[in-house]
């Protein structure tokens, strides 16, 4: 009886049908539109829990009370890309639960990022997907468990339900209807998510709406999400223009710089008689080394590098201002490598090295300049090589070798820590200069003192506190003794060799689980400042040279062994002079005791400067190139 109840109830429900094509295809869409728009909605706001590291209270307000204009059309966009999952499968359940799936994905990565490098997933960061395996091993254990299992839960769900409504989705007249409703579906919501990915083209529409809610902060796209949302804020980091042209931008303009810091290279390099090609000249960007006991707030048990402090005493030293917190190895390295800062580039350009990997090769770089003077230039990093796209970066760079964790002949670790230690990558140094005949340029990133720290060294007597992790910080004064240990004896190494070496030592960033009151406490420039030593084998030169950018590196690096200078570093000389240290929102300028926030606050001759240096950076990226053809950068 029961059975034939069950017959007759789904013979009444399809015999109810609407028979009309049309009139289905619209109540098929509306349904698609209506359940969407719902699932669009929580994923929305699942977002912005994540991002608001799991605070309800603040993604509700900023849903129905503060920016319910900015979610809506974020929602929005993530009704397109329901829509597209919906007419690429078919079935309206498993879309929802892919978008659902997609977002909690994002939202965990955003999560993590924000909580330990104070800066949101961009864009770029899927760039990473192929060294997935590398990041869940620095995330947190428990989270990833937590994802994992809901994902699970939910493909379950899924699963049961298709299983049991199959009879009902193999009506196939149905389905023939509706192939034209897909199809038509697809095709628009591929278009529409194309001209979303075109964000920051010139009279994009969805721009344009959101520029008439949106609050964009160009210096801080931490701000830039929290104000606008994720998905505002993910959109904003879209295929980015290196560059806007500065207004001043000519032939005529660009020319008259380049004589004009052609003629003081000129100047400059009359008094330097020593060639460059003499000396070794090692780079040893050393990962998350910094001072702690600098930090207000964070106290430790003992000194973890006095080793370090001593030669620093005694040699050319100071400090950098680091562009990133917690994370951001990447944007640190390009600067150094380079020459180049970030600050004049465009504020959605968020990682050069993986958003515009092809301009490496015209930008100028320590490996270039070291190359057109004979030198041998290797690359050494002890980790693998898709991270940051490293690889072809190196390669367009135009390193001679990059050597990596599957290449390195020397990869010991220490107690638990995972990462190949920094006495391995100097000993891998040590034989790199021993296997070339020329003079080397080297240039390593360490991989030692990365997060996550817990558990590395089990039998580490120091003790933190004040943290908003104190064991996991006692762990990482312990890798920083350790590296401290490891960077004495290497550079005592060096000084028994015949060949005479420059070292340039410095720390990317500083780790990222202080949490919020020490942050607040020692304000901006101080979580972002890392020791600089400076060392010669040949001479001791005693130097405070006080907290300038990464890109002034070659300045002293020339200036110790006594070598000509390029044009671009004579203009990066008179640059420091007066701006030894910014980056967007921290301008240090030169005699002044506190930083600035913005360049209309800087001296007028600073601001002159910023301006050549605006030119001749926009003339590299999306210019004419004259700086390039002139042979701005070498010596010749």
């Amino acid at each position: 009886m029961k059975r034939t109840s069950r017959w007759q109830w789904n013979q009444t429900r399809r015999s109810s049908l609407p028979s009309n094509p049309f009139r289905q295809a619209v109540i098929e869409l509306s349904q698609t539109i209506i359940s969407g728009f719902l699932v669009a909605v929580i994923a929305n706001f699942l977002l912005q829990v994540f991002q608001n590291q799991f605070n309800v209270e603040l993604a509700w307000l900023f849903m129905v009370e503060w920016h319910t204009g900015l979610f809506l059309l974020g929602t929005g966009v993530l009704l397109v890309i329901y829509i597209w999952f919906n007419a690429l499968i078919g079935n309206r359940l498993i879309a929802g639960s892919l978008l659902i799936v997609l977002s909690m994905i994002l939202g965990v990565i955003t999560q993590q990022k924000m909580l330990f490098r104070e800066e949101p997933m961009y864009p770029s960061d899927l760039s990473m997907i192929t060294s997935l395996p590398s990041i869940l091993k620095m995330m947190n254990g428990y989270l990833l468990v937590s994802l994992f299992s809901s994902v699970f839960v939910l493909s379950l769900g899924v699963f049961w339900f298709i299983k049991k409504n199959r009879k009902e989705k193999k009506r196939k007249v149905r389905q023939k209807q509706m192939n034209s409703l897909r199809i038509g579906l697809l095709v628009l919501s591929s278009l529409s998510l194309a001209y979303i990915y075109s964000f920051n083209h010139p009279g994009n529409i969805v721009k344009a709406a959101y520029d008439d809610h949106a609050y964009w902060i160009p210096y801080s796209q931490k701000m830039n999400y929290y104000n606008n949302g994720f998905v505002g804020g993910f959109l904003y980091n879209l295929n980015v223009r290196p560059m806007e042209k500065p207004d001043k931008y000519t032939t005529e303009k660009v020319d008259y710089v380049l004589k004009k810091y052609t003629k003081k290279a000129a100047e400059i390099n009359k008094t330097r008689s020593k060639s460059i090609k003499d000396t070794n000249v090692i780079y040893v960007m050393s990962e998350s080394f910094s001072d702690p006991t600098k930090l207000k707030g964070v106290e430790v048990s003992r000194d973890p590098m006095p080793l370090l402090r001593e030669r620093m005493e005694n040699q050319m030293s100071g400090e950098i201002l680091s562009e990133g917190y917690g994370g951001g190895t990447a944007n640190i390295e390009f600067e150094a490598l380079t020459g180049l800062s970030l600050e004049p580039f465009s504020s959605n350009l968020s990682t050069p090295y993986t958003q515009i990997p092809s301009l490496m090769n015209d930008f100028p770089s320590a490996v270039s300049y070291f190359k057109e003077a004979g030198y041998s230039t290797t690359a050494i990093h002890p980790y693998n090589t898709s991270m940051y796209k490293r690889k072809q970066v190196y390669e367009q760079f135009g390193f001679d070798r990059f050597l990596d964790e599957e290449t390195m002949a020397y990869n010991q670790t220490i107690a638990n820590n995972p990462y190949i230690s920094d006495d391995a990558a100097y000993q891998e140094i040590v034989k790199q200069l021993k296997a070339t005949k020329e003079t080397d340029f080297v240039h390593l990133v360490s991989m030692q003192n990365h997060m996550p720290y817990a558990n590395f060294y089990p039998e580490t007597t120091f003790t933190a506190k004040g943290t908003a992790d104190d064991s996991e910080a006692a762990n990482y004064f312990q890798g920083l003794t350790y590296s401290d240990e490891s960077l004495d004896s290497f550079l005592t190494t060096l000084s028994e060799q015949e060949e005479e070496s420059i070292v340039v030592f410095w720390g990317d960033h500083l780790p990222g689980f202080y949490g919020e009151e020490v942050v607040k406490a020692n304000g901006r420039v101080a979580m972002h400042q890392t020791p600089l030593l400076i060392f010669s084998t040949e001479k001791e030169q005693k130097e405070a040279i006080g907290t300038i950018s990464p890109i002034y590196f070659m300045n002293h690096v020339l200036s110790l062994a006594n070598s000509p200078v390029s044009p671009y570093y004579a203009f990066l000389m008179a640059l420091e002079a007066s701006l030894p240290a910014f980056e967007k929102g921290t301008y240090l300028e030169a005699g002044k005791q506190e930083a600035k926030l913005d360049r209309e606050d800087l001296s007028q001759a600073t601001n002159h400067l910023l301006e050549e240096y605006d030119l001749l950076q926009y003339d590299l990226t999306m210019g004419n190139k004259q700086s390039k053809k002139a042979h701005f950068f070498s010596n010749e």
